[in-house]
């Protein structure tokens, strides 16, 4: 009977060392099962920041695309500016030609002018000259002339 006793008592030791391992591991599931949540919790949390990091890149990548478009725009306009300036320039060149020359004429326009109402004073002055000599045949006119004027009742060279 000694012996049933000891096999009980062993076996009730084995029964409360199982109870207390039992015991043990449902705590440790426990945890583990806390862990779990806090994991899926921590996962749930991480894959909302993902989804928020996505749709901002999204955002993003619509906003480079439309940036690139303006780019696109923008440089397109700049050629056509720079063609346009292009022609402006060579415009411009053509119209400082065309000042010149027309300034080129336009001197010796004045010039030619400048003659001529030379030649017509000089033609009128000889002429009046003529007229008084006919009008006055005895008249000396040898002291008279362009280049002379009357300066404080004296005939004089006009240089002087």
């Amino acid at each position: 009977m000694q012996e049933l006793k000891e096999a009980a008592s062993r076996h009730a030791l084995q029964i409360n060392e199982l109870q207390h391992r039992e015991t043990t591991l449902y705590l440790e599931v426990s945890a583990l099962c806390q862990t779990d949540k806090e994991t899926k919790k921590l996962m749930f949390e991480k894959s909302q920041e993902t989804l928020s990091a996505h749709s901002k890149i999204l955002t993003l990548r619509t906003e480079v695309v439309g940036l690139q478009e303006k780019a696109k725009e923008s440089k397109a306009k700049i050629a056509r500016l720079k063609e346009r300036s292009t022609q402006q320039e060579v415009r411009l060149g053509q119209l400082e030609e065309e000042l010149v020359r027309k300034d080129e004429l336009f001197n010796q326009t004045k010039t030619e002018l400048t003659n001529n109402v030379a030649d017509a004073y000089v033609a009128g002055f000889e002429d009046a000259m003529a007229q008084v000599a006919y009008a006055h045949p005895g008249v000396d006119l040898s002291q008279t002339g362009l280049p002379r004027k009357i300066v404080d009742g004296q005939l004089v060279n006009a240089k002087e």
